[in-house]
């Protein structure tokens, strides 16, 4: 077990006071043999560590900043406009104010933030266009009044913290600073200026221990150029440097390669601007360059950036408009892309029979494309069509590993030799074969009720409801242990069940698919609608085959058709459950869960609360797992 976070990040900080800096590797051994814990769980721990005190040097060692840094000093050539405001920029000295309190009564100064001092700092008459907008040094009033521009300020590092005053020239011109500097630019194309004065004070006990000139006049001096704490040769980008930077990290949270972060970025800027309707040149600001877009060809790509257009919830309408500019602006590759982009806002919207043109017309556009393919697979199975379904899943890569595949193949039509698409169906209704039956199972109601179920826990999965349904796998798996808890809570029978009746994805469904069901499962979809959950007692075992419940709330009683519960459950046992008609049986969806006589009283008035929160009755349902102490 490892000890409390902060009890191993001062162990740690011992650590490296004693020793000097370590590698990440090597503190963690260090800390292993001080009896913290195994290596193996350690590292983590270490790898994570953010502290004020905590410094990290160019090569990756961790340092101690306060031994470090004590008796350093460096210097800041004051501006007209900080005399004027009494306010400081740390962009000389920043290296030095992980010591500082910050508290005006410990070292005579305030550290704030500009932007959210914005107005008092105003207020002292200083701001101006080349303050940074992060953190600045307040001074009492006054503090400044007898200095002139370009007076030098100091900033002296101590045990005790910081502290400021007033220096004359002449002061050293630390040349080892500039050597340091001029030779990492030969090895990295920009530098960390805060992290290679750590590292030249690592190396150098007596550099900055006495006033010398300040950073910017040593960078100047050197030839180089800055951009905050950036330091690189003369003429670097560094505007294109922060911006691959961000797009860099912006890759590696979407999981895509760079060009496929600046498509999806370039997506979600289009559509952020679509919806603040600011009368911009969208054609110019956003068409200028259309190659960007090129990477959503990719229907990977453009799988990601669907799920961050759809994390914005802007109006569907807005996602309609952006696929349009695509269409009729982007390059010829992302067409199809934009197609089914277009097709997913109006299947949001409610309209699935137009959004399966969209995704039609998009597997004309590319007839490779996966999401069109597999949405479209989504509509024929939402018709009964197995056939159809899996033909088009059948067109995908990996297609065959999608559970909706595995339903579908349950689901095939009986063969039925020597009937022609226009003989009258086997099915005795009168119409023709291919009318009727033709490429659609015979399989009985009771049968297709799990089909039915799991056309609408896609309809949630794939259309809006994923927010609610990861937050109650969020509460199913509080008490879950190991990593992959809330992975396991997605698929939780409860979690999902919740999320389609309760939560109400269940009846948008009904609304927005149910003239695509065969006639006899809507009818069903609408019995279900009718059904709520309950506590029932089992009255009767039959194992393999069934049950006999009891709903407590109603007094009905019911023989459910149930395998897995029949071999599990007990006379007398409570089970909360929805119990719903299907087709000439009674059968259970979205889980059983096991109720104690103790927790009876809470759940039945959940249960008959109609206002009960739908993530509180997960909550309730999942009290089982909390583990029993004393």
């Amino acid at each position: 077990m490892i000890a409390d976070h902060d009890e191993l990040l001062d162990a740690a900080l011992g650590v490296l006071r004693e020793r000097g800096p370590l590698s990440d590797r090597e503190l963690t051994v260090a800390l292993a043999d001080s009896g913290w814990g195994g290596v193996d769980d350690l590292i983590d721990y270490v790898e994570e560590f953010d502290a004020p005190l905590l410094g990290t040097l160019p090569d990756d060692r961790r340092v101690a900043l306060d031994v470090l840094l004590a008796g350093r000093v460096l210097t800041h050539r004051l501006t007209a406009e900080e005399i004027a405001a009494d306010v400081v920029e740390p962009d000389d000295f920043g290296a030095l104010m992980h010591l500082a309190s910050g508290e005006p009564d410990v070292d005579g100064f305030e550290v704030v933030f500009f932007e959210d001092e914005a107005d008092e700092l105003a207020a002292r008459g200083g701001v101006g266009a080349s303050w940074s907008d992060e953190e600045v040094l307040v001074l009492p009033r006054g503090t400044l009044a007898q200095c002139s521009p370009g007076d030098l300020l100091a900033v002296i590092a101590s045990d005790s913290g910081v502290r400021l005053d007033f220096v004359g020239e002449p002061v050293a011109d630390a040349p080892e600073l500039a050597q340091r500097l001029t030779r990492r630019l030969g090895e990295s194309p920009v530098l960390d200026l805060e992290e290679e004065v750590w590292h030249l004070l690592v190396d150098d006990p007596a550099a900055f221990t006495a006033p010398a000139l300040p950073l910017a006049d040593i960078v100047e001096a050197a030839g180089l150029d800055r951009s905050g704490q950036l330091v690189a040769v003369r003429g670097f980008d560094f505007e294109a440097y922060a911006r691959d930077l961000m797009i860099g990290v912006y890759a590696d949270e979407l999981g895509v390669p760079m060009d496929a972060a600046v498509a999806v970025a370039a997506l979600v800027s289009l559509v952020t601007a679509l919806e603040e309707d600011e009368n911009q040149d969208i054609q110019a600001r956003f068409f200028d360059k259309p190659e960007l877009y090129a990477a959503l060809a990719d229907p990977a790509v453009m799988e990601v950036a669907a799920q961050e257009l759809f994390d914005l919830d802007v109006e569907p309408e807005v996602l309609l408009l952006a696929a349009q500019r695509l269409l009729v602006s982007g390059p010829r590759e992302v067409k199809a892309a934009a197609s089914w982009i277009a097709g997913r806002a109006t299947e949001m919207e409610g309209f699935p029979k137009q959004a399966e043109e969209h995704y039609e017309h998009a597997l004309v556009l590319d007839g490779a494309f996966d999401l069109a393919l597999f949405d479209l697979a989504r509509f024929a199975s939402d018709r009964g069509d197995a056939v159809r379904g899996l033909s088009l899943l059948n067109r995908m890569a990996g297609g065959d590993a999608e559970p909706l595949h595995a339903v579908l193949e349950y689901f095939q039509p009986t063969p039925r030799p020597g009937l022609g698409r226009n003989h009258p169906c086997w099915c005795g209704s009168g119409r023709k074969y291919k009318t009727c039956h033709l490429g659609k199972g015979d399989h009985a109601l009771s049968e297709r009720a799990g089909w039915l179920y799991q056309k609408a826990k896609l309809h949630a999965q794939e259309l809006g409801w994923r927010d609610q349904i990861v937050e109650y796998a969020e509460i199913r798996s509080e008490n879950w242990v190991g990593d992959a808890a809330l992975f396991q809570a997605l698929e939780d029978p409860l979690v999902a069940d919740v999320a389609l009746f309760e939560g109400g994805a269940f009846a948008d469904f009904v609304e927005c698919r149910g003239d695509l069901l065969p006639p006899d499962e809507f009818a069903l979809a609408r019995q279900w609608q009718e059904v709520e959950r309950s506590l029932h007692e089992v009255e009767e075992v039959r194992p393999g085959a069934g049950l006999t419940l009891r709903d407590l709330r109603t007094g009905d009683r019911r023989d459910i058709r149930e395998v897995t519960g029949s071999h599990q459950l007990h006379a007398g046992n409570l089970i909360c459950a929805r119990v719903v008609p299907a087709g000439d049986t009674w059968q259970i969806f979205g889980g059983i869960e096991p109720i104690s006589q103790a927790r009876r009283a809470s759940l039945l008035a959940a249960l008959d609360d109609e206002t009960t929160d739908p993530a509180y009755l997960v909550e309730i349902l999942s009290e089982r797992f909390v583990p029993v102490t004393g």
